[in-house]
């Protein structure tokens, strides 16, 4: 009886441990980025996928618009250089805002409105 009760107990607490490995958020890499030139050296992949999905979501683009996709962090593509200088712009508005006492952001969507170009 006491060894039925403790294999038990031992497949219970196996069986916890597999569904909390199972079920545990994982980070999506930690890896830093490559050829950084607007985020912060040292930026994990990870938070740049995040910025990239807003980015392209914003303009209504895929990950080729700006890059290439055997390379990501290939330089020479005109989209991706006008992307960087875009992204540095929101940045100093975002600053310049911020010091003149407004709370809201401009982002990419703010002007583009899920369009590659924005609307003159």
């Amino acid at each position: 009886m006491k060894t039925t009760r403790s294999v038990l107990v031992v497949l219970v607490l196996a069986a916890l441990a597999w569904g909390i490995a199972l079920f545990a958020p994982r980070p999506l890499s930690a890896a830093p980025g490559k050829n950084l030139k607007v985020y912060p050296a040292g930026t994990d992949t990870a938070e740049i996928k995040k910025g990239m999905k807003l980015i392209s979501k914003a303009l209504g683009v895929q990950c080729d618009f700006c890059h290439d996709l055997d390379d990501f962090s290939k330089d020479g593509i005109k989209q991706k250089d006008i992307a960087r200088g875009m992204m540095k712009m929101t940045t100093s508005i975002n600053a310049k805002l911020k010091k003149d006492g407004f709370k809201t952001e401009v982002t990419c969507i703010t002007c583009h409105a899920g369009a590659e170009h924005p609307k003159k």
